[in-house]
Parts: C-alpha cells; sequence; structure tokens
C-alpha cells in the first residue's frame, strides 16, 4: 500500500513539475540527474515514513504489553489473553523491508521523469 502511494504520489510530482523538468534539461541537467532528484524525494519520504511508522508501532506495541491485557475465552482459545511480544529483530526487518521497498517504488516514476523531451515540456501547460 505505501509502495503505491509513493508511485502515484511522485508520478503527480512528475506530472506537477513537467515544465521545471523540462528548463531543467534545457540547461544541460542529465537523464541521470533528472532521475537522481526524483529517486531521493521518494526515498527520503519512505525512510521518513518508515522511521515514524516502526516509531508508533513500537510505542503501541509497548503501551499494549505494559498496560492492556487483551482477554480471550478460554474456552474457545488455548491461551487466555492476547501476548504481545516485541522482537528487536522483527523490527529491524520491518524497517529495512520497508526503505527497500519505498526505494524500489521510486524507480518508474524517476525513469518516467527523465524520459521526458525538454522542448515538450516547456510547453507543457
Amino acid at each position: 500500500v505505501a509502495a503505491l502511494n509513493i508511485i502515484s504520489s511522485l508520478i503527480m510530482s512528475v506530472i506537477e513539475k513537467t515544465r521545471d523538468i523540462g528548463i531543467l534539461r534545457s540547461l544541460g541537467a542529465t537523464r541521470g540527474a533528472i532521475r537522481r532528484i526524483f529517486i531521493y524525494e521518494g526515498s527520503i519520504v519512505g525512510v521518513v515514513g518508515t522511521v515514524l511508522g516502526v516509531g508508533l508501532g513500537l510505542l503501541v506495541a509497548i503501551l499494549l504489553r505494559d498496560y492492556v491485557q487483551i482477554g480471550l475465552p478460554k474456552d474457545v482459545y488455548y491461551i487466555d489473553h492476547l501476548p504481545v511480544v516485541i522482537s528487536i529483530r522483527d523490527i529491524i526487518l520491518v524497517g529495512v523491508s520497508a526503505v527497500a521497498i519505498s526505494i524500489l517504488s521510486t524507480i518508474y516514476p524517476a525513469f518516467r521523469a527523465s524520459r521526458l523531451d525538454p522542448v515538450e515540456a516547456i510547453r507543457y501547460e
């Protein structure tokens, strides 16, 4: 879901900045430079979102573990409450995976931005 949000927001950014991309290309910016701009933008969004998401998720997990006991009917389940276990390995795995997915999701919009023709992009309204 986050990857689709990043892709759609970067595609919208490419559409909104078409004229600016054309000006940069006409001033001598390479396709690689344009690609890097959008990859950096998407990567920053992904890293900030991952840090906030992991931080808030960890906070909620700690609050649930320490202050809330989620009871379950013992006649239906084999346990009487829902345990909350916080694993550093899982936190790192989720964080690294989220950052990797967010960086990978920037590739298509970045290539789309780099392929714009400078003349057509400047004419774009």
